[in-house]
């Protein structure tokens, strides 16, 4: 193998080492979401109530709350409860919920986070719907 042709099979395996090493440094520094969403029973009469317990988490270092929100078939949401949120911590929601009218219930959970500039909450995320038959 002569000498440029060494060469420059050293800087392609350099320049594959480091474009890796960047990658993987993309991929470490991404935030991370965590979160537990359930609603249980998911058959209720009308009138009997609904366990919706739930907790969310972003590994950013900002000011994070989550909330539990509900709608009555394809309304708009409304929440329920927060946690009290805190840096790094959306909190936790244990409640009860009375399904009070016949058809469909939904219930989500919702972090909210906000900038360091900014004393505003904005939506980060939702967890999927869990739907509650009230009949």
């Amino acid at each position: 193998m002569s000498f440029l042709k060494r060469r420059a099979a050293r800087g392609a395996v350099i320049a594959a080492v480091g474009i890796s090493a960047l990658g993987l440094s993309a991929v470490t520094a991404s935030a991370k979401v965590d979160y537990g969403f359930k609603v249980s029973p998911h058959t209720v009469k009308v009138g009997a109530r609904v366990h919706v317990k739930g907790y969310a988490m972003n590994d950013d270092d900002l000011f994070q709350k989550f909330c539990v929100q509900q709608r009555q078939g394809t309304g708009s949401w409304h929440t329920v409860k927060c946690a009290h949120g805190a840096v790094w911590d959306g909190g936790k929601v244990d409640t009860w919920v009375r399904a009070e009218h016949r058809g469909t219930l939904q219930f989500r959970g919702a972090l909210y986070e906000t900038d360091w500039n900014s004393k505003k909450l904005h939506l980060q995320m939702v967890t999927p719907t869990e739907t509650v038959k009230v009949r």
